[in-house]
């Protein structure tokens, strides 16, 4: 824009120039004036002949009037731009006086024979050789800045490549590379965007890695603490244990399960299934669970070409949240399923107690959630939102969720067909 601003501001200044340049044609008038309209208006004879001033007129480039006590006439077919005229009287001369209009002169000139008006022929233009000049010129000034934008582009054409590669990493794309191909200031920054994002994917891997090797390796002294368990005896203590050594194990399970989803993509146990019957299995476990979960219309002869367990996980986990956030005495749970031009779309929607604005980027991480409290009272761990979006994300989909504090929350997910 800078460049097309400066390319209009610049064409605009030199055609002025030469805009006033034409102008000024008129000022040779000025100078002698009265002796070169004395020797117009002799060649015209007594009376001034009409033939006589539209021949002078032609050579001269000039439009003439006359005004006399027996007759007037004018050279131009309309003259009316002489009454519009801004008149002033010549301080070198008391008989003249000058007039302009839109940028075109008059000269009145009061003479023994009558009143004469000379304006210059608007038909006057620049001469042949100055038209191509302006031309030539012209066309140079918008050839050089035409240069000067690609070169612009070119320079800053890295600029556009780390554009590209913050929006891929903002997507979670990782392995994303900005190439490096010059030697400047540019090359560093992209070197340094490009090792940032190693480091970062790095960061990931080792935290998922530890938080596998730590699950794995709990899998044994759980083990163990079970089997000891056997040989207490029955009580509360016991009973205590065994369900905190229950919920050891499904939390280790839930991120053994995400960690194989993360590298599952090429691994998927595919098969077509029809959407309106699979939903309607997995809503019979929800019929009795107030506030209770109502179906909307499902389009029919709708197939996905899915992983049948993984996708039940899914919906399992989203209903399970929209059911465990509502109150008994709220709204049932709405589940419904739009066809777009790339998608089917299953949007869940609930009218319970809603996640804060500030919460909602977080809500995908592992271990993250909203109350922090993390009381067993609400359950979870924070890993069914992270394995819902791998598991979206293996099939080609994704998850998005949209929610308002005290409205309610809809989670939509995004099936591709």
């Amino acid at each position: 824009m800078v460049i097309i601003l400066t390319g209009i501001c610049v064409n605009l200044v030199v055609g002025g120039f030469f805009w006033h340049y034409r102008s000024a044609a008129g000022r040779p008038l000025h100078k002698n004036i009265l002796q070169y309209l004395n020797y117009i208006i002799a060649d015209l004879g007594n009376p001034p002949r009409l033939e006589r001033a539209r021949t002078l007129g032609r050579q001269a480039s000039l439009q003439i009037y006359y005004e006399g006590a027996d007759m007037s006439w004018t050279t131009a077919e309309n003259f009316s731009d002489v009454y519009k005229a801004h008149w002033r009287d010549w301080s070198k001369n008391p008989l003249i006086r000058l007039g302009r209009y839109h940028g075109h002169h008059f000269l009145e000139l009061s003479h023994d024979s009558g009143r004469f008006i000379f304006g210059l022929d608007k038909s006057l233009e620049l001469d042949p050789e100055r038209r191509r000049l302006v031309i030539v010129l012209l066309t140079l000034l918008t050839l050089i800045l035409a240069g000067a934008f690609l070169s612009i582009r070119w320079i800053l054409r890295p600029v556009r490549w780390l554009h590209e590669g913050v929006r891929e990493v903002g997507r979670g794309n990782l392995k994303h590379r900005v190439p490096v191909k010059r030697s400047d200031e540019l090359r560093a920054l992209a070197e340094a965007f490009n090792d940032m994002t190693d480091r970062i994917r790095d960061m990931l891997h080792t935290k998922e890695q530890l938080m596998l090797d730590v699950s794995h390796e709990l899998r044994s002294p759980i083990t163990r603490m079970k089997v000891a368990l056997e040989f207490l005896p029955e009580g509360q203590t016991k009973d205590s244990l065994k369900s905190d050594i229950a919920e050891m194990e499904a939390m280790i399970n839930d991120i053994l399960e995400t960690a194989r989803m993360h590298h599952l993509h090429g691994n998927l146990k595919r098969q077509l299934i029809n959407l309106a019957d699979h939903l309607k299995e997995i809503l019979v476990d929800y019929a009795k669970q107030p506030p209770g979960v109502q179906a909307g219309e499902f389009p029919t002869g709708i197939e996905l070409d899915v992983d049948p367990e993984q996708v039940k996980t899914v919906f399992q986990n989203i209903l399970t949240n929209a059911v465990k956030f509502s109150d008994p005495d709220d709204k049932p749970v709405m589940i419904s399923v739009i066809k777009q031009a790339n998608f089917t779309v299953v949007r869940i929607l609930d009218h319970g107690i809603g996640i804060p604005p500030d919460e909602l980027p977080f809500i995908f991480e592992p271990f993250y959630r909203v109350d922090k409290s993390r009381s067993k009272r609400t359950g979870g761990y924070g890993l069914g939102l992270s394995l819902c979006k791998t598991i979206m994300e293996a099939h080609g989909g994704r998850i998005e969720v949209d929610s308002k504090p005290g409205v309610g929350t809809c989670v939509s997910l995004f099936f591709p067909q």
